[in-house]
């Protein structure tokens, strides 16, 4: 056989397996189950009704609607203050009164807290909340595993809602339901779409409200539950 024939048939080998080859990865990689951050998330592909007891646990605790943060508490000046027996502390400096009285202002002990959209669809879905009717027909958010004696009055004026691009809106309602306070704000005054960025829950304590007890935000590209956002 001429040696450019010979060459040719070769070519046309090569290139049959390659294509072979090709077509080969491409069918593995079509039929691989989606792992890591390409894989669908169990609330995307099933409804709170069909979700197991270990999901609904991991939904109120990790997701789109429901957020773990750390609370920032003041310290009181009686746990600063020295026990009977002990050594006296001496600090440095003079001790004066300032906007936090005679507790330092970065003296603050975090604990852990949740936050969750409450009334979002799989929210209700999955763990039927117990919502007060002064809330229909407002944003739900409420936090769990706040401590201490919090005045209702006191979480109503520092709680506030805002977005990316968006005044904030200060909340309407505050109510506690057992280890759990409730927060409700107008959908009104905050229309929630799809394409809104760095929607935050925050509130604010201590004197003239400008220290942060809970902040956390929320991302409603995120909040889509059965093709539809979820807030």
């Amino acid at each position: 056989m001429p040696k450019a024939i010979k060459n040719a048939v070769w070519g046309l080998e090569t290139r049959r397996t390659g294509l072979k080859t090709l077509i080969s990865v491409a069918a593995a990689m079509f039929c691989r189950p989606q792992t890591g951050a390409a894989a669908a998330h169990f609330w995307e592909s099933r409804p709170a009704s069909q979700w197991t007891p270990e999901e609904i646990s991991q939904f109120v605790s990790s997701s789109p609607w429901a957020k773990q943060v750390m609370a920032q508490y003041r310290v009181s000046l009686e746990e600063l203050a020295p026990r009977p027996g002990s050594e006296p502390q001496q600090g440095r400096g003079e001790a004066r009164a300032g906007e936090c009285g005679l507790v330092p202002c970065g003296s603050i002990m975090p604990g852990g807290v949740t936050v969750i959209w409450e009334s979002a669809q799989p929210v209700r879905e999955a763990l039927h909340p117990v919502i007060p009717t002064q809330f229909n027909g407002r944003y739900v958010i409420s936090i769990r595993g706040l401590l201490g004696d919090q005045s209702l009055d006191r979480l109503e004026e520092g709680a506030i809602l805002s977005a990316r691009g968006k005044p904030a809106i200060q909340t309407e309602v505050v109510a506690q339901r057992n280890s759990s306070y409730l927060f409700g704000f107008s959908k009104e005054l905050m229309p929630l779409g799809i394409g809104d960025r760095d929607v935050q829950f925050a509130v604010r304590t201590g004197p003239n409200l400008t220290e942060t007890l809970v902040r956390v935000t929320f991302n409603p590209k995120e909040m889509v539950y059965r093709g539809e956002l979820a807030v």
